[in-house]
Order: structure tokens, then sequence, then C-alpha cells
């Protein structure tokens, strides 16, 4: 659709010896589940970059950022906006979680 805005994001699947985290948000476009991540803020920031800052932000871990696991796209219509999204394979250093107020658990 020509009409939306298009945005770069970032998502982490992101692991803590033998388990993965996966957070729960009640008005989640994709369902109910999610891992974490979010929309690039400016043009200049790398994905490493706007995936540690956002995991900081919505579960305050530190992450090591491994490789990249896939790329994909995602037009959502109800909110004006595409989304060109990378999925990276990460490993936290600690599992002490705090959930920020986007996240229900």
């Amino acid at each position: 659709m020509a009409n939306l805005k298009h945005y770069k994001a970032v998502k982490g699947l992101i692991f803590y010896q033998n388990k993965v985290l996966i957070l729960e948000k009640e008005d989640f476009v994709g369902g109910k589940y999610e891992i974490p991540g979010g929309r690039k803020a400016i043009s200049e920031e790398s994905d490493e970059e706007a995936l540690k800052r956002e995991v900081r932000e919505e579960v305050g871990l530190e992450i090591k950022v491994e490789r990249l696991l896939n790329t994909w796209s995602l037009d959502l219509p109800e909110k004006g906006i595409h989304l060109d999204g990378k999925t990276y394979l990460c490993k936290a250093y600690a599992d002490k979680v705090k959930l920020s107020e986007e996240h229900i658990s």
C-alpha cells in the first residue's frame, strides 16, 4: 500500500542458558506473544544499537547480538505503517527481566 509509512524494525530471539524470552502483550497486532524489539529510532542507528536499546527499554537486559536469523516485511494498514524487519539471535548476560509498561508478562 502506497499510503503506509515505512519503518525499519529489529527483533531479538534472546537466549539465556536453556531459556528463551517470550513476552505477552495485550494489544499486539500479531497475536498475544512476541519477542523483544521495535522500530529503529533514527536512520543512523545500526541494527545492533537499535536492538540493544529496545531490549533495555522493554525488559531491562543487556544482550550480545550473535547473528541475523531472518528478514521480514509486514503491512499494518490499521496503524498506517509498513515494517521491514530483521530478527537476530541474541544471548543475554542474565535473566533478571524488568518489564516495561507495554508488556503484561
